[in-house]
């Protein structure tokens, strides 16, 4: 069993449109299938055992509506856990296998596992933002997915707690003591014992001493033991720890450039890999159980039980949430604007391209009601604009699909110029002093930036859309998260 530390970045609510007003404004030099028949038939069963709410302002039409609206939602939360489970499981495996027969072509194949399994992961914060609309519920394992989520997607990550870094590494935590190194640490007034690293370790430790730099568990932590620390700053490249970072041979056992005599340290590296890899499957497996079809005490049961009373604003809040709150101005503007390496999503990696286009997507899902798997199955079937169309909103629906497009297509963007050409973004946000020395002209900086500032505007304009699209079936005041305002 794992020990599932309850972290909130609380963000105080303001409406949209205030939001909107409040956030920077940067200048600039983003038919029914079989399958679909058969979710149509298992959401009819599960509308039907579901204990309806006493809410009487809905017409019967209205309530049918939801209840696909709902169940589609539902369907594809499980889906795209599954296979967030399925992935981090593949991945925990790759990582068993590296630190069992370190060399290059096991990390590599680690690496490429971690990058499979962000895919799917990326996609489902979209359900994240449910604090304050879920039912307490003592027999529920989760309490809500952003409650949970800190253990699993926290950052940025203080490294020097975990492991070495470089001598300019400016950090909140600055002792030369860390989890790799030391069998006890010191974090501000608490005093750890380190001595056996194991998942429950990481879990106990996770944002210890009150600072959410101090993350030790989930996929960033993993990304960190995988990649080492990025050096390059706003430059090509990303992290290159050596394989001799896992070598258990004295003599050959390194910590970067540093040859270690006692092989030890290599020991515990691999030890603290695999807890974290561990941890994370645990984690999942606990979240795809939430929303098993026909579950009792479960985070989709109390979705269904309250559907008729704050299930769409809920689904809408958190399309909002994370457009605008998160991906636009947590994720993006604040690493724009400061030019800041250290606040890119997956700065270890460079996979943040990823990052944010899955994040996009996870929204457009929710949009369009489909989720395609791993496998290439298509999970859904009626989503937020079907609900639009059905309900009389057809101009607020395609207000947004105009929206959704503009979206992806600046995403896009950003994943074929790193995909394709190697420009990461942590080299997209970088202002034009900080390349000068690397021959990079002021106007072809500005060119990349502005594709980081596309995406940024998209998303904006995105969240004025979900806002029209709430006033519209009747949610005056959305009130979603709004993020860091500059």
């Amino acid at each position: 069993m794992t020990t599932t530390t309850v972290t909130s970045r609380k963000i105080l609510p303001t409406t949209l449109a205030a939001a909107l007003a409040g956030l920077l404004m940067v200048s600039g030099c983003t038919k029914q299938t079989a399958e679909d028949a058969d979710t149509s038939a298992d959401t009819q069963t599960e509308v039907q055992s579901t204990e309806a709410s006493d809410d009487t302002q809905l017409s019967a039409a209205d309530k049918a509506h939801t209840d696909r609206l709902m169940i589609s939602y539902a369907n594809m939360a499980h889906a795209a856990y599954k296979d967030s489970l399925d992935t981090a499981k593949a991945l925990q495996t790759a990582v068993e296998t590296y630190v069992a027969t370190p060399t290059q072509a096991n990390l590599d194949a680690a690496k490429a596992a971690y990058k499979a399994a962000r895919q799917p992961y990326s996609q489902t914060e979209i359900f994240r933002f449910d604090e304050g609309f879920v039912t307490a519920n003592d027999k529920r394992e989760i309490g809500s997915i952003d409650s949970w989520e800190g253990q699993v997607n926290a950052w940025p990550l203080d490294e020097a707690l975990i492991d070495y870094v470089s001598d300019s590494y400016e950090g909140e935590y600055s002792s030369q003591d860390n989890i790799i190194n030391s069998d006890s640490i010191t974090v501000g007034s608490v005093k750890q014992d380190t001595s056996t690293i194991t998942p429950e370790l990481l879990a106990e430790m996770n944002e210890i001493g009150g600072s959410e730099a101090n993350v030790t568990t989930g996929y960033h932590a993993i990304e960190f033991m995988l990649w080492g620390q990025d050096t390059n700053g706003v430059g090509e490249g990303a992290g290159n720890r050596p394989v001799s970072d896992y070598v258990t041979k004295a003599g050959e056992c390194t910590s970067g450039d540093t040859v270690n005599e006692d092989a030890s340290i290599c020991e515990r590296r691999g030890e603290f890999l695999k807890a974290a890899a561990q941890l994370l499957g645990d984690d999942l497996t606990a979240m795809e159980a939430e929303w098993q079809p026909e579950s009792e005490n479960t985070l989709r049961s109390d979705l269904m039980a309250r559907k008729y009373d704050n299930g769409l604003r809920q689904i809408m809040y958190q399309m909002g949430s994370l457009a605008l709150g998160e991906l636009a101005s947590e994720r993006m503007q604040v690493a724009f604007v400061t030019g800041s390496t250290e606040d890119e999503h997956e700065c270890f990696s460079d996979l943040t391209h990823l990052s944010y286009a899955n994040n996009a997507r996870g929204i457009q899902n929710v949009f369009n009601g489909s989720y395609k798997t791993v496998a290439g199955k298509t999970v859904g079937g009626y989503g937020v604009k079907d609900y639009l169309i059905d309900t009389g909103n057809q101009e607020a629906a395609d207000k947004l699909a105009t929206d959704f497009a503009n979206v992806e297509a600046a995403f896009n963007v950003l994943v074929e110029k790193a995909e394709k050409e190697g420009i990461k973004v942590d080299q997209m946000i970088a202002t034009a002093g900080q390349v000068s020395d690397q021959g990079i002209s002021a106007e072809e900086q500005n060119v990349r930036r502005s594709w980081i500032e596309n995406s940024i505007t998209s998303l904006q304009e995105l969240t004025a859309g979900i806002e029209n699209a709430a006033k519209a079936v009747g949610i005056d005041n959305l009130d979603a998260d709004a993020g860091s305002q500059f």
